[in-house]
């Protein structure tokens, strides 16, 4: 996962990153529902798969404690130094063993801007039980998934079924409001 990754920043080959600034009007309605849901309180973010933390800062502008994970030590480097912020902080890690990255617990929202969709199915299992291990009871996972053709070089895709599939325990909808070409916005709550 990391070295493929690791490779197209080193090339300055990222246009995942162009794609998520495309998704970014979308994300702010998402996240509008997230906030109307949890006035008036410290609201926790954890940002899978955060590369260089422009979503992290995101969430740190409208006022989450925000913390970011990517397994790509070039990119979380990357976050801190481009973002300079004090309330937010990124760490190495992998999110198959979030449990265990010293990230902490309680989380409100879990970000997923194509991370899942990079993992293989044992990967994805493991994502999502450690999710649901740091996952707060009313928490929420937004996940935003590619297109379903499949690009080269942008990995499996991932679908409804998949979520479903490894986020037991979870109700998954897909964001019928939030369906763009780019691909399609999933909200999962705890069942």
């Amino acid at each position: 996962m990391g070295i493929g990754y690791a490779a197209a920043y080193r090339a300055h080959l990222t246009p995942w990153e162009k794609a998520s600034r495309r998704q970014r009007p979308v994300l702010e309605v998402l996240l509008d529902r997230e906030e109307a849901d949890r006035p008036d309180r410290t609201r926790r973010a954890l940002d899978l798969g955060c590369g260089r933390g422009a979503h992290t800062a995101l969430l740190v502008e409208r006022g989450w404690d925000a913390m970011g994970v990517d397994s790509v030590r070039q990119a979380v480097d990357v976050a801190v130094r481009r973002n300079g912020l004090d309330d937010a902080r990124f760490v190495v890690g992998d999110v198959r063993h979030l449990v265990h990255s010293g990230v902490g617990v309680g989380f409100d929202l879990f970000l997923d801007v194509g991370c899942f969709q990079s993992l293989d199915t044992a990967g994805r299992a493991m994502m999502a039980d450690n999710v649901t291990a740091l996952a707060a009871p009313a928490a929420t996972v937004l996940v935003h998934t590619s297109a379903t053709r499949a690009r080269p070089g942008w990995g499996p895709q991932a679908s409804l079924e998949d979520l479903q599939r490894s986020y037991l325990g979870w109700d998954v909808a897909q964001v019928a409001d939030a369906r763009t070409v780019a691909g399609t916005w999933f909200r999962l709550t705890r069942g």
